[in-house]
């Protein structure tokens, strides 16, 4: 399959439009978010130096070559002056350059924690709409902080790489527990076994089985000795219970040297594989879901919290609280429900007034 009749430019557009939320955004995000397509999300993340943009570039190579319509979201630190991304040359991904079928953009973070830019969320349906088969995220690179991308890839890919010392023991509490793959990069370093067998012992803490898809007979596995594992609970949502579910999947661990292109198969498969697993489980439809419904509460909060932030000709109330608070006069408590109780009230009436209508419509009233 391959991108629908949109040239390029017409892309980069449409994605600028979003990202800015200029006119007509609106009108493309409704397109998009009405038919987004099949798309596969891969998010990459690891600390800065893994090789993560070499690899991205092999990998974006190897899906190209099997027929797969491929995007690139590469989201960079942005400048403190221009708000632009600093590394939008991506000069590291030559290999992409070649396939047609290969689209890149880079976006800006603009200071986003999280390791992601906010509008990421709503380029991803754009792509999707165009009909690409696979979008690959990378992210920032600024270590645990990018466990967002968690929330709004398909699968995600977490790449390491030898000679960082104690790195991946910092990282267990975070880039550790939200992969799907694993890979260690720079492969041809003489500390690369040392590094995946270490990753490896960290996963077997936390997890049952063989790297890939587990089979678990009904009964077979206690539940007593899965919470012998290390903060299983997190982990068995995302890849399965083997006290409940009969099908589980652990994290395999591969080496890679993404400037050769040595296990870059052998990645593609593992994704592949999990990505297979995890729509055969729903697991794929429940991520989605809840991807959906925390970026409704994040613009929810963003539009209800903007009045209070705003100011016309003086103090807004923000800071008119703040300042009520500063002389002893109020309590944050009090201030906060000073200022939600108009909102509050409106609220409640437009709940009943939209309650009101659907029971009327259930009764053939409207």
């Amino acid at each position: 399959m391959t991108p629908r009749a949109l040239d390029r430019r017409t892309l980069a557009r449409r994605i600028s439009a979003v990202e800015n939320r200029l006119p007509g955004s609106d009108a493309i995000l409704r397109e998009a978010y009405g038919n987004p397509g099949s798309a596969r999300v891969i998010g990459i993340t690891g600390p800065p130096g893994a090789g993560k943009s070499t690899l991205v570039d092999a990998l974006a190579a190897a899906w190209a070559i099997e027929g797969e319509a491929v995007a690139i979201l590469a989201v960079d630190p942005s400048s403190p002056y221009s708000g632009g991304a600093l590394l939008g040359d991506r000069i590291r991904m030559d290999r992409s350059a070649a396939y047609p079928s290969i689209y890149f953009r880079s976006l800006s973070s603009r200071g986003h924690i999280g390791g992601l830019s906010g509008a990421t969320a709503d380029i991803i349906p754009v792509l999707g709409n165009a009909r690409f088969t696979r979008i690959l995220i990378e992210t920032v690179g600024a270590g645990q902080a990018d466990v967002e991308v968690m929330n709004l890839a398909d699968c995600v890919l977490v790449v390491s790489v030898p000679g960082l010392g104690d790195q991946v023991q910092a990282s267990k509490a975070g880039l550790m527990e939200i992969g799907d793959v694993y890979a260690v990069n720079k492969g041809d370093r003489p500390a690369a076994r040392g590094t995946l067998a270490e990753i490896d012992r960290a996963l077997a803490t936390r997890y049952m089985g063989q790297s890939g898809v587990n089979q678990w007979p009904q009964g077979a596995t206690p539940a007593s000795t899965v919470r012998l594992l290390q903060g299983v609970e997190a982990l068995n949502a995302r890849h399965g219970d083997p006290s409940t579910e009969s099908s589980t999947w652990r994290p395999p661990v591969l080496e890679t040297v993404a400037t050769t292109g040595a296990g870059t198969a052998a990645l593609v498969d593992a994704t592949e594989a999990y990505l297979q697993w995890a729509h055969s489980t729903s697991r794929i439809e429940r991520k989605r879901h809840e991807h959906v419904r925390q970026q409704l509460l994040r613009l929810l909060t963003a539009r209800l919290i903007e009045p209070f932030v705003s100011a016309s000709g003086g103090d807004s109330p923000l800071d008119y609280s703040a300042r009520r608070i500063a002389a002893g006069l109020a309590s944050p408590h009090e201030m906060a429900e000073q200022l939600v109780a108009p909102a509050l009230r409106d609220l409640r009436l437009a709940a009943g007034i939209v309650a009101d209508l659907e029971s009327r419509a259930g009764t053939g009233g409207v």
